[in-house]
């Protein structure tokens, strides 16, 4: 299982100096097994995973799996490279409760006027699925199971395991839904990566009250509840610096002395 993250920033990507160790893209996670590969969320990061697959002599089935359908999360599917090319195979799967019907916000993302191109006719072979309620899926090799997160519209958490190893991602979700909190600190008992929402910082927190995202500090303190094995923070702020998520990190170790922050191209299991 080759686990790798793509993009962290959260709302719209970024670029300049400030920016450079920690990234600028918005959110992508690829897990690659031997049977296939399997990505979450289609951020600007989907790019950098098409220009790598273009360099392979064949491309291995894929599937796409969508936390929730906010323009973030969506925006870099008119830049993967194998959408473009003819006997390539991605699977599209989203929760019908999020958006209705969502893969017309996806064909909309990726078709006229907003692109050239509409999705289903740029060659490679789409299929959309829609996820049950509830339960899991084999996919690659890989087992895939989901929680939902308070996020307006609704948001998942995935978890995905492969050889008794589990990670688990929850990129956009707030914290204060008792019967939802509960049921995601269950979700990720025991996994050996949690990649948590951290956009806020205790002080901001306050302010965006009810706009979906979560703290540092919550984030930290339900990896140390959940027993995982590593806390890995995401969805950074686009007007957060490298220096800032730094010290945020050096904060969140007070609690969960395993914890790093989110970068481009970071190899979290290989």
């Amino acid at each position: 299982m080759r686990v790798i993250i793509h993009g962290a920033r959260s709302g719209r990507p970024v670029s300049g100096a400030p920016y450079r160790r920690y990234g600028g893209s918005t959110s992508c996670f690829s897990v690659e097994t031997g049977q296939g590969l399997i990505i979450l969320d289609a951020g600007t990061g989907l790019a950098s995973i098409g220009e790598e697959l273009a360099r392979r002599a064949t491309v291995p089935p894929i599937a796409i799996f969508f936390t929730h359908f906010h323009l973030d999360h969506v925006m870099g599917l008119p830049a993967f490279q194998p959408f473009y090319q003819r006997g390539v195979e991605v699977t599209l799967r989203g929760y019908a409760e999020q958006a209705a019907p969502w893969p017309h916000t996806l064909k909309t993302v990726f078709g006229k006027p907003l692109w050239p191109v509409e999705l289903l006719e740029a060659g490679a072979a789409i299929r959309f699925e829609d996820l049950p309620r509830q339960g899991s899926l084999a996919v690659s090799g890989a087992t895939v199971s989901w929680c939902p997160l308070w996020h307006p519209q609704t948001s998942l958490s995935y978890r995905l395991e492969v050889a008794g190893r589990a990670i688990v991602l929850a990129t956009d979700g707030e914290h204060g839904q008792a019967d939802l909190d509960r049921a995601f600190l269950e979700f990720c008992r025991g996994a050996e990566v949690l990649i948590h929402d951290a956009q806020y910082t205790p002080d901001d927190y306050p302010r965006h009250r009810g706009w979906g995202h979560t703290t540092w500090e919550q984030a930290a303190r339900r990896a140390a509840q959940a027993g995982v094995g590593r806390l890995i923070l995401t969805s950074h702020d686009p007007s957060r610096s490298d220096d800032e998520i730094d010290r945020i990190v050096e904060q969140a170790k007070r609690i969960f002395p395993n914890t790093s922050a989110a970068a481009e191209q970071m190899v979290l299991a290989d």
